[in-house]
C-alpha cells in the first residue's frame, strides 16, 4: 500500500521497509523476490542498487521462489550485484529449471552450447533447449532450429514442436 499510496499516502522507504520486514518476520519469499525487483529496476523511486537486488535475490531464492532462482543465475553469469560465476549460474539456474522455470531450462542450455564452466555439448544444449520448447519458449525452439541436425538425432519428434 504504501508504495503506490493506496489508502495511505504513498511513502517508498516505507513500502519498501514493510516489505523486508514481511520476509525478515514471516520469510515471506515473494515479499524478498519484490524487493530484489525495486532495487534491480530502481521502482517507486528506489534508486537501482544492483548489490542490494542479488542480495534479496539470493533471500529469495533460498526460500524456493523459482523467479529469484532465475534472476540469481542471471546475476552470476553476468557478474551483477556479485562476483561473477559460471559454477554458481549454473547451479540457480539447473535448480529453477528443475522447478520448470522455462528462461531457466533455456539459459542452462546455452551454458552447455557454449561451454561455460562446463564441457561443451550441443546435446546436453539440445536436452534442455527441448524442455523449454515444450512449455513454449521461443528462444529454445530458435536454438533448436539452429541446432537441429543435432536435434533431430537425439530428440524424436522435435520436428513438431518446431513445425519443421
Amino acid at each position: 500500500c504504501y508504495l503506490d499510496g493506496t489508502g495511505v499516502p504513498q511513502d517508498s522507504k516505507c513500502g519498501l521497509a514493510w516489505l523486508q520486514a514481511a520476509f525478515q518476520y514471516g520469510n515471506d519469499a515473494e515479499a524478498a523476490h519484490e524487493t530484489a525487483l525495486i532495487y534491480e529496476y530502481g521502482r517507486h523511486g528506489i534508486e537501482v542498487d544492483v548489490v542490494a537486488a542479488a542480495q534479496w535475490f539470493e533471500r529469495a531464492a533460498e526460500q524456493g521462489n523459482v523467479e529469484s532462482m532465475t534472476e540469481l543465475g542471471l546475476c552470476y553469469e553476468l557478474g551483477c550485484g556479485v562476483e561473477q560465476s559460471d559454477e554458481k549460474a549454473l547451479d540457480w539456474y539447473t535448480k529453477a529449471a528443475n522447478l520448470g522455470n522455462p528462461t531457466a531450462k533455456f539459459s542452462v542450455g546455452e551454458i552447455f552450447e557454449e561451454a561455460r564452466g562446463v564441457p561443451q555439448s550441443d546435446e546436453e544444449a539440445c536436452l534442455w533447449y527441448y524442455r523449454a520448447a515444450l512449455v513454449g519458449d521461443e528462444d529454445s525452439k530458435a536454438a533448436l532450429r539452429r541446432l537441429y541436425d543435432i536435434a533431430r538425432i537425439i530428440l524424436p519428434g522435435v520436428a513438431e514442436i518446431l513445425n519443421v
